[in-house]
């Protein structure tokens, strides 16, 4: 039964290329193969799967729906080759190797910086590559194997919480420049504060869908923001300049963008948040990952505000 079949490897890095390059020619050219050794490679990966992975035409090739599905995780499979080959000539040279780490805004300012200078005072053999974003994008290139873990806001549900660990918490709140409206008033109403006009992350981010499922749990209508980016500084920046109002965490007040800003008084709409380390499913980390994730641990431990 073709189920039971193993897919050769080598078949599905030739099939992972034609996917991404869309074109057999410019792929064969790429793994520096003849063409019609590819076009027989491509047809003898389709007899493994039994099934047609791709379309082809003058135009190039279409992959159908359950190519489109071996691809994604053709991708997080080589991928992980690629960390495992890695790792072990880490391990055969006694080196730490390489850490590509994705950090939620907070992160990126605090305790990351000092780790990751530690490290490099403590060894030159080590690469860090740290990754900034909201969440969603984050979680995206970590199931994609571009990442080795991130630092963010824990997902509301979905997590495996074998492959969490809990770093910090903190509360969201309703942020704003002193010359607001609402700034020195005490106990606005969620009503009131949602009523103005706000800069906000995209829907799909953690703190954005708190604030709206807050904001329809008082059974009044999430804010409809004038301003989105997916840049924390720049959302920080632009409430410096307007009467905008921002939903952050209460650190973020500390740092060089958020100095300057002040809290809202809104008790309806602060919420708390859990913050960690995210990891890919299975928990298997290079030297350098594992090193720097008990070293954000340890900070943590001594701070557990972020």
């Amino acid at each position: 039964m073709y189920a039971k079949h193993r897919i050769d490897l080598r078949l599905l890095t030739y099939f992972h290329t034609v996917a991404a390059t869309g074109n057999i020619t410019k792929a064969a050219e790429e793994l520096n193969i003849a063409q019609p050794t590819l076009s027989k490679a491509l047809k003898l990966l389709e007899r493994q799967t039994g099934t047609t992975l791709m379309e082809r035409s003058v135009h190039g090739i279409k992959l159908t729906p359950i190519g489109e599905r071996l691809q994604q995780h053709a991708t997080i499979v080589l991928a992980q080759v690629g960390k495992a080959l890695d790792e072990v000539d880490q391990l055969r040279t006694g080196g730490l190797g390489e850490v590509r780490v994705g950090a939620g805004p907070s992160w990126v300012r605090r305790f990351l910086p000092e780790i990751v200078a530690e490290m490099m005072q403590e060894s030159r053999d080590i690469k860090v590559e740290i990754v900034g974003g909201f969440d969603d994008s984050l979680t995206e290139r970590l199931e994609a194997g571009e990442l080795d873990f991130i630092v963010a806001e824990l997902p509301l549900a979905g997590v495996d919480e074998n492959e969490v660990d809990k770093l910090t918490t903190d509360n969201l709140v309703v942020v704003g420049r002193p010359e607001h409206p609402l700034a020195g008033r005490k106990n606005v109403s969620a009503a009131e504060a949602l009523s103005h006009d706000w800069a906000l992350p995209p829907a799909n981010n953690l703190a954005r869908r708190k604030l709206d499922g807050g904001a329809t749990t008082l059974g009044l209508a999430p804010p409809r923001p004038e301003v989105v980016s997916s840049s924390q500084t720049f959302l920080m920046t632009v409430v410096h300049l307007a009467d905008l109002l921002l939903y952050t965490t209460r650190t973020q007040l500390k740092s060089p963008e958020g100095k300057g800003l002040v809290e809202m008084d809104v008790p309806q709409l602060i919420t708390s948040r859990e913050a960690g380390i995210i990891y890919r499913t299975p928990r298997l980390l290079s030297p350098a990952a594992a090193l720097l994730a008990e070293r954000l641990k340890e900070a943590c431990k001594q701070d557990p505000f972020n």
